[in-house]
């Protein structure tokens, strides 16, 4: 099989553009304009296939919500 045919078009971010974009989002105060930067990010980018969304509760437990972009649209995810 060429080598130059790409099976499936992966999105690969490095560790410092990850970091940049890390602190871009940590710049914006406003709420309503981080959900929008955020939804159009991902409205945009198609080689995102899923997002994993991770957090906390009060108890210290770790919750993972899954979204899958065939299943959900990026609003109902922010």
């Amino acid at each position: 099989m060429d080598e130059s045919v790409k099976l499936k078009n992966f999105l690969e971010l490095d560790y410092e553009t990850i970091e940049e974009m890390n602190l871009a989002a940590r710049a914006i105060t406003d709420p309503k304009d981080a959900r929008e930067k955020h939804i159009a990010y991902l409205e945009e980018t198609k080689q995102l296939k899923a997002v994993t969304v991770c957090f906390s509760d009060i108890e210290g437990r770790l919750h993972m919500l899954d979204y899958d972009r065939k299943f959900s649209s990026p609003r109902s995810i922010i």
